[in-house]
């Protein structure tokens, strides 16, 4: 079986639609996938932040594009993921030194979905064994 796995290194709510969009798209190919949750992607993911996106890349069309996933049943990344999850194909770790970085050091800082902490050469080790990588 093939595997994909995603650094994310930001809490965009682009970012965090593609990687769910991207996730969505390697469970579809039976892939299996784990996102690394990386600096930014590590805040995005604590349970008083998470939602929809810590800030957007481009603040002007953050609005336009909230509308536009509405108006297009777009679920909302979090969610999204959560739904994916569901198939036991998808792992979300967060690393260690990001969550403390943040005051989250502990698995229970973090939403449901978020697997475990791990340490940065899983990650690492991850990425060499992986048949796709992703960095957002």
């Amino acid at each position: 079986m093939s595997s994909m796995v995603i650094g994310l290194a930001s809490g965009s709510i682009e970012k965090l639609v593609v990687a769910s969009t991207l996730t969505g798209g390697a469970v579809a190919l039976d892939m299996d996938v784990d996102i690394y949750l990386l600096l930014g992607g590590a805040y995005a993911f604590r349970t008083d932040v998470a939602g929809d996106g810590t800030y957007a890349d481009r603040p002007e069309l953050k609005e336009e594009m909230l509308t536009g996933m509405a108006d297009n049943r777009v679920p909302a990344p979090l969610d999204s993921l959560r739904n994916l999850k569901a198939d036991g194909k998808v792992k979300i770790h967060c690393c260690g030194t990001a969550g403390k970085i943040w005051g989250a050091g502990e698995r229970e800082d973090f939403v449901d979905i978020v697997d475990d902490i791990v340490g940065i050469s899983q990650y690492i080790s991850a990425c060499e064994e992986a048949d796709v990588v992703q960095v957002l």
